[in-house]
């Protein structure tokens, strides 16, 4: 009977974790959170970069809409470009589809319409909406009018607008790029930095008149 209590108390004693034990695991904690950690805003980022390519295929299916409906392409340029989806009647007015109106990576406060409470009143009606009222830039044009669309996939129609005054990018590292012919593009700091289209101090990629890529020159913001 003593040996039978004995063991019992053994296998009882052992079901519990040793001080070694719990050791290991906070170490390998430990070095899982070194190498994962730096790489959370990476992930961060990388996820908002897709939601922005969601977003202009949204606006690309939105504009195709447009001109099934008014067989022409929206005479407006910059915001006002793809703006006119909800102004127009093509979207429904409601916060759902004007949030797609923008880079999802821009905080909605940092932009002129995060202070209007009302959401249907964002790009309704269309002549108050300036470059503030979006993150992304659209197509200028009346500077560089689109001869079909859709159309060729060397004519970008709108990009991320970096805030237009290249001081900051709506991501890290990437610019995303819509073109005539519903293809998504992306621009990466590191590439451009290599082929020496921007120097290695500078970290963001302008778009608009000014920017050091041909294709997004023919962008703007108003």
């Amino acid at each position: 009977m003593q040996i039978l209590v004995t063991r019992r108390a053994a296998r009882t004693l052992r079901a519990g974790f040793t001080l070694i034990e719990i050791l290991a695991v906070i170490l390998i904690i430990g070095i899982l959170m070194t190498f994962l950690l730096p790489r959370i805003p990476e992930a961060i980022d990388s996820a908002k970069v897709t939601a922005c390519k969601k977003n202009l295929q949204e606006i690309n299916s939105g504009l195709i809409q447009y001109k099934a409906k008014f067989n022409r392409i929206p005479k407006e340029g910059g915001v006002k470009f793809f703006g006119c989806l909800i102004s127009s009647g093509v979207w429904e007015n409601t916060k759902f589809t004007a949030d797609k109106l923008r880079c999802p990576a821009v905080d909605l406060g940092a932009l002129e319409i995060g202070q209007i409470d009302n959401p249907e009143e964002w790009f309704k009606p269309l002549d108050h909406v300036t470059g503030g009222y979006s993150s992304y830039a659209g197509r200028d044009i009346k500077q560089f009018p689109l001869k079909d669309f859709p159309g060729s996939g060397k004519e970008a129609v709108i990009a991320d607008d970096n805030e237009g005054d290249g001081t900051s990018g709506n991501h890290r590292t990437t610019t995303v790029v819509l073109y005539a012919s519903g293809d998504i593009g992306t621009f990466e700091i590191g590439d451009l930095q290599e082929k020496g289209v921007l120097d290695g101090e500078t970290n963001v990629l302008k778009v608009g008149p000014d920017s050091p890529v041909d294709e997004l020159r023919k962008l703007s913001l108003d």
